[in-house]
């Protein structure tokens, strides 16, 4: 279902651009209830850099803007993919997209700040190679634990109303306010469902692999105002409920001695590399934060609300003491032994969190946390040996911890 879900999304993306019609590029947090209720596809660079990165297929991308662009390979990955891709898709006839999740080019892009403030000029530099406008999202960061101020909210309300005039004049229609209000609802109701099935990960064994929750999140990135969506999440939570009821595990027939959480976004590349060594040292990621940026969570019709969940709804606009405070919560009802910390090189801003707010978790939860280094979608900062290394050491302190509490 999942599968068919995504396939569709990109096929409605191919046939509007058959037809001459507007297709837009999203960074993966942007209030996607705008186009949907204008009725136009959109698909997201993130998601499709992931998926090109899973399947061994990112480093001719990157190295088209290393190499023939110029761009440094201090900045984010999934931004060179993605720019290398536009720019293959721009000037090169001999072009050959991904097969797997091609995308068809863009006519305007939509951006939102709230996951990271590089993406304000990785959208600027899409814009500039395919000549095209960008709808933008400024979302304010917040350097308090407290809750925002209703200014702070005026604001993110403020844009919204503004892409939608906006919109209405580059689309030629005009906005459809009792539709909006139905995407809405779908949308509150799927980032519910998704919530509860993450949640039921919490039983010991876990119902689920940590890994699985990556996979699944994808309805919610490119499909979250849908109704399909809706009928995924419901197929999940029957699935996890059976394997609750039945004491069984997506995680494998290897006993789940430790239970971690999983910190960061996936090493893309590696994903089955970084599996397959867990279960042989018994670690299941039982949770991850990362996950968590699309449970968006709003009253129907409440512009204020919808504009401040969107503004929250990232790791990257809320403080450290914030995001690691709730890290510790979270691995805390999970009953995690231990908190297992991607510093990705691509996301210095969540590797920042982590690194400065390692004390606040282990002071907190109790509990050791050990990094490792990678990439979303460069494979080549990746170390299989170092991975394992630390993981060994994550174990020896979870083993030391447990029999100490024995």
């Amino acid at each position: 279902m999942l599968n068919e879900l995504v396939a569709s999304i990109y096929q409605d993306a191919w046939d509007a651009e058959a037809r001459g019609e507007h297709v837009g590029w999203s960074t993966s947090i942007f209030p996607q209830e705008l186009c949907a209720t204008f009725g136009v596809p959109v698909l997201y660079p993130e998601n499709n850099a992931a998926g090109v990165a899973a399947r061994h297929d990112s480093p001719r991308f990157i190295a088209t803007s290393e190499g023939e662009l110029g761009y440094s390979n201090d900045i984010c990955s999934y931004a060179r993919l993605s720019i290398g891709m536009a720019h293959q898709m721009a000037n090169d006839p001999n072009y050959q997209p991904p097969e797997v999740q091609r995308m068809p080019r863009p006519t305007f892009l939509l951006c939102a700040t709230n996951s990271c403030f590089e993406l304000l000029k990785w959208y600027e530099c899409l814009s500039r190679e395919l000549d095209i406008p960008i709808f933008m999202q400024d979302c304010l960061f917040n350097y308090t634990d407290e809750k925002p101020a209703k200014h702070w909210e005026a604001y993110g309300r403020s844009q919204i109303e503004h892409n939608i005039k906006r919109m209405e004049e580059f689309f030629g229609k005009k906005f459809d306010w009792d539709k909006f209000l139905e995407i809405q609802k779908i949308s509150v109701e799927n980032a519910r469902l998704f919530d509860e099935c993450v949640m039921m990960n919490d039983r010991n064994p876990s119902p689920l692999n940590g890994f699985d929750l990556f996979n699944y999140m994808a309805p919610m990135v490119v499909a979250r105002g849908r109704r399909e969506t809706t009928e995924v999440l419901l197929q999940l939570k029957r699935e996890i409920q059976e394997h609750i009821d039945n004491g069984t595990t997506t995680f494998g027939s290897t006993p789940e001695e430790y239970r971690v959480d999983w910190e960061g976004i996936a090493c893309w590349p590696n994903l089955g590399y970084n599996l397959k060594t867990m279960k042989k040292y018994g670690v299941n990621c039982v949770t991850n934060g990362y996950v968590g940026a699309w449970s968006l969570h709003y009253t129907p019709g409440n512009l204020n609300e919808m504009a401040a969940q969107y503004m929250l709804s990232s790791t990257n606009v809320v403080n450290t003491t914030t995001m690691m405070g709730k890290r510790s919560n979270i691995a805390n009802h999970f009953q995690c032994d231990g908190m297992f910390c991607h510093i990705n090189r691509s996301c210095k801003f969540m590797t920042y969190h982590m690194t400065c707010g390692r004390e606040i978790v282990e002071e907190k939860s109790q509990i050791p946390v050990v990094f490792f280094d990678g990439d979303q979608a460069d494979p080549t900062i990746f170390n299989e040996a170092q991975f394992e290394t630390r993981l060994q050491s994550l174990v020896d302190v979870m083993k030391a911890n447990k029999e100490a509490k024995q």
